[in-house]
């Protein structure tokens, strides 16, 4: 059954116990007053006809008859009866139950009674021909003599009116309960609108429709459901973009690494089956014999690179706060070979800062890009290696003169085996898996990779990190120098 339907359903369940409990009770109590009201008015004139017996009886004894006692006591009755004009049927009895005088109410003519204690009124009800009646006796002591007067009064319209209420109320009840479940369902239609869409965007987010997205108005409460599910939908469609994006890259990855090591492979192959198959000259068998160690070196460091890579991936030892600029200097050291031999000059800039780093792998990803930048530059040329502060960041720059990147979009640079010139890096054993190597790295401590290029006009890739919370910033420093030279012109004055 449907949400709507179910609240509906219970909201009128709900309705209906409390209407129709209190409708009755209110009916019941109203017919019990009524039924006490006709009580009191019945007990009222039966006071009223206790006084009538008590005069009546009190006159026989100053009228001497001939007559005995009973047949006056009997004559006086059926005459006070006949006098009174009453409503009520009315029976007087002796102690005996023999009955002495009576109006002629055919309700109670045969009525038998048990006789009432002394102080006690029996009630009862009777039918009698399709009427109710309410029938009371009880005792009246005159004199030596007790008389049992017996009255009956007609409820048939207590009983009529209340079963007529009972009636309407139901019509009501009907009606009421008709509007109100009609009601119910609209509302609960409405209430329960927001829910249903909520559902419905989820099936479609569910069969891969990642964009849906749930626009929801009217309460405070509905709105932040709105509000929470977007984020969770927008999380949702991120998280699949970034594993689609990740199985792409790892198809690529593949595909690119079947390639790279095929190519060595067939050259290996084949020199080795032309050594083994052909008389070869010596200068040809060294010819082949020099390819087949070019290309296995370059499945080495292949092999290497890949392990480097699978390395930095993994979660890094504890980092120590370190001195940037020490870093800078120990990997112009290392880098100073390599320069040397290739006739190149390393400048190295940097302020006095601190980075929390692990700084073997740090080393790693400058070597990658000073091995890069040497790589790109010509006899004679300059590079640049430089650490400073920008706005709340820590940059470190590697910057050459070289031939550029001609790719228009030179980040694709830092994706595995993405090279700008094929023949020159395999000519130096590479896969295109240095710069790669140096993004994990970087992003592992937090920071990002930064190409910046242009044909013919040199490359700067920087790497940049966040600037910690003890770090000063650079208008910090700058304060920090006014102050220090305020205050070291201030000692001079005083000196003077």
């Amino acid at each position: 059954m449907r949400l709507r339907y179910q609240l509906a359903l219970s909201a009128f369940a709900l309705f209906a116990l409390i209407f129709n409990g209190a409708g009755l009770m209110l009916i019941e109590i109203s017919a019990h007053q009524r039924f006490q009201d006709q009580l009191e008015a019945m007990i009222g004139q039966n006071r009223a006809l206790d006084g009538l017996l008590t005069t009546t009886v009190s006159l026989l004894q100053f009228y001497p008859s001939v007559q005995s006692l009973d047949e006056q006591l009997k004559n006086q009755l059926e005459k006070m009866l006949k006098e009174n004009v009453l409503e009520t049927g009315v029976r007087i009895l002796d102690d005996s139950g023999v009955c002495l005088a009576e109006n002629q109410f055919p309700e109670i003519a045969d009525d038998q009674l048990t006789l009432p204690q002394p102080d006690q009124i029996w009630l009862k009800t009777k039918r009698f021909k399709d009427r109710e009646y309410l029938i009371s006796a009880h005792q009246v002591a005159l004199n030596s003599r007790t008389l049992i007067v017996q009255t009956s009064a007609e409820i048939t319209e207590l009983r009529l009116d209340q079963e007529h209420q009972r009636w309407l109320f139901l019509i009501i009840t009907l009606v009421a309960s008709a509007v109100y479940l009609g009601a119910m369902i609209v509302i609960s239609r409405r209430l329960t609108r927001p829910v249903e869409l909520l559902a419905e965007r989820e099936r479609q987010i569910a069969s891969g429709n990642w964009h849906q997205r749930l626009d929801l108005s009217g309460s405070r409460e509905l709105k932040a459901l709105a509000v929470n599910f977007n984020r969770m939908a927008e999380t949702v469609e991120q998280k699949v973009a970034e594993l689609e994006t990740g199985n792409q890259e790892k198809e690529i990855f593949i595909h690119n690494l079947s390639h790279e090591m095929k190519t060595p492979l067939t050259s290996i192959l084949g020199y080795a089956q032309l050594l083994r198959r052909t008389a070869m000259k010596p200068e040809d068998a060294e010819k082949a014999l020099d390819v087949i160690e070019s290309e296995a070196r370059r499945m080495e460091q292949l092999s290497s690179r890949l392990m480097q890579l699978i390395m930095a991936a993994q979660p890094l030892p504890p980092l120590k706060s370190q001195s940037v600029e020490q870093l800078l200097k120990q990997a112009a050291v290392r880098l100073e070979p390599v320069l040397q031999a290739a006739q190149l000059q390393l400048i190295v800039e940097s302020e006095p800062l601190e980075l929390e780093m692990e700084e073997e792998l740090m080393q790693a990803a400058l070597r990658n890009v000073l091995d890069n930048a040497v790589k790109a530059s010509s006899a004679g040329g300059r590079l640049w290696l430089s650490a400073f502060l920008l706005n709340t960041t820590i940059i470190i720059a590697v910057r050459d003169e070289g031939r550029g990147i001609q790719d228009p979009h030179p980040e694709r640079m830092l994706e595995p085996f993405v090279m700008e010139d094929k023949a020159r890096t395999r000519k130096h054993y590479g896969a295109g898996l240095g710069l790669a190597l140096t993004q994990r790295i970087v992003t592992a401590h937090g920071g990002r990779v930064e190409v910046k290029s242009k044909p013919h006009a040199g490359t700067e890739i920087r790497f940049v990190f966040p600037l910690s919370s003890e770090q000063p910033t650079a208008s910090d420093k700058s304060q920090l120098e006014k102050e220090s030279a305020a205050g070291k012109a201030k000692m001079g004055k005083e000196g003077c």
